[in-house]
């Protein structure tokens, strides 16, 4: 445990660990750090820091921890101290306060995401807290089940709208989109009360390895070096795989990396964009039988979540590239929100959808697949009965909001 200290020179010092901490963990991100890093810039000797903190760790632990805690008390004290003359301006006031408090705080809460999938339990104790929080002040009206999907619906949504404005764009989040992810959140995005086709819940047959040819040995090659690189990437993270860990794991020499790869971020990028384009063909598999985009889009989660049962470790390669190729990691997103585009428009021409501003619609929409992926898949690893039962209560919200559940 971190120890605080009394004298006015002590906690000088242990605060200013903490924020040069922050400082370091979101420019160079977390397993770049070293304790004797942060000494450094504290310009402390390294027997000081470990007279503050056993290690980097504690400090992480302490910087999610006073983030929950400062998270919880703002959005309190905004909510006691305004006028609310019903539950849904109170509600609204609620997510006002949620987003731009998180984004009062986007360097600590970027450490936080840099960090999440590196220990999940640092993860799990933050968004426990919240919901903790959340159940306590607004969510009383709705049973256990109803209370946590609505919860991920709501942290997806307000998630994916933070990394687009506050963090990737380093845009100011304004009234307009607050006004947005308040509308979605509460009303929903269907215009009348359609009834989702029960196949959308269903998750098709696996496709063998047998509908994948190859051409050559090279490919046979390349494809076994994209596979070890992500299993590495996956369970040791980017900055502590070596080359050489690769090319064993692959079965391949040292030299036939670099025949395939010029360096280790060459590598990331070629998967992070072959998952991309596997994502989109398993989206496309799921998405095509359903002429309503309403059905479609239930279904293309079922196909997220399918294509991630079997590609865990993506999801914390693509976190950790937020901060270790941040250009890639913006366009992963962005070719993800284009490929939204389209159908949306669709959608809202054939009152399908209400309207929104397409682009902030598809990152609320992408934050609910993700949230409700790191929940059921990465946290708790759900069977397909439990997801199936998870994405229908989360449907509920998606068509209807939270208003649908209260009237």
């Amino acid at each position: 445990m971190p120890r605080v200290p009394t004298s006015e020179k002590g906690i000088n010092t242990y605060n200013r660990i903490i924020e040069k901490s922050v400082e370091l963990f979101r420019t160079n991100g977390y397993q770049e750090v070293s304790a004797a890093m942060i000494s450094k810039r504290c310009d402390i000797g390294n027997a000081s820091f470990y007279q503050y903190f056993d290690s980097k760790e504690e400090i992480l632990i302490q910087i999610v921890h006073d983030l929950t805690e400062w998270l919880k008390k703002n959005i309190h004290d905004i909510i006691a101290n305004t006028r609310s003359s019903s539950d849904e301006e109170r509600f609204r006031i609620f997510i006002k306060a949620f987003v731009e408090s998180i984004s009062e705080k986007i360097n600590e809460y970027s450490v936080f995401r840099n960090a999440e999938f590196l220990f999940p339990h640092i993860s799990m104790e933050f968004y426990d807290s919240l919901y903790n929080f959340m159940s306590e002040e607004f969510l009383e009206i709705l049973d256990s089940t109803s209370k946590r999907a609505f919860y991920l619906f709501m942290m997806g949504i307000v998630n994916f709208v933070v990394i687009e404005y506050a963090m990737s764009s380093e845009k100011k989040i304004d009234e307009k989109v607050i006004d947005a992810v308040f509308d979605l959140i509460y009303n929903g995005i269907d215009p009348d009360n359609h009834l989702i086709n029960q196949d959308a819940f269903e998750m098709l047959p696996e496709l063998g390895e047998d509908q994948f040819e190859f051409k050559s040995q090279w490919s046979v090659t390349h494809k076994k070096i994209l596979t070890a690189t992500e299993q590495l990437f996956g369970s040791k993270g980017y900055s502590k795989t070596k080359i050489s860990d690769i090319s064993n794991l692959a079965g391949v020499g040292l030299g036939t990396f670099y025949v395939h790869f010029d360096s280790k971020i060459e590598a990331l990028r070629e998967l992070v964009s072959s998952t991309l384009e596997a994502l989109k063909r398993s989206l496309r598999r799921y998405v095509w039988r359903f002429t309503d985009r309403r059905d479609a889009e239930i279904s293309g989660y079922m196909g997220f979540l399918d294509f991630f049962k079997h590609h865990k470790e993506m999801y914390s390669i693509i976190r950790e590239m937020e901060f270790v190729d941040s250009k890639t990691s913006i366009y992963y997103y962005a070719q993800i929100s284009k490929s939204y585009i389209k159908p949306l428009d669709r959608a809202f021409k054939n009152n399908e959808y209400r309207v929104f501003d397409p682009i902030l619609l598809s990152y609320m929409l992408m934050g609910i697949g993700h949230q409700i992926g790191l929940e059921s898949i990465i946290e708790k690893d759900m069977d397909i009965d439990e997801l199936k039962r998870y994405v229908k209560e989360v449907s509920k919200f998606l068509m209807h909001g939270l208003r649908g559940e209260i009237r």
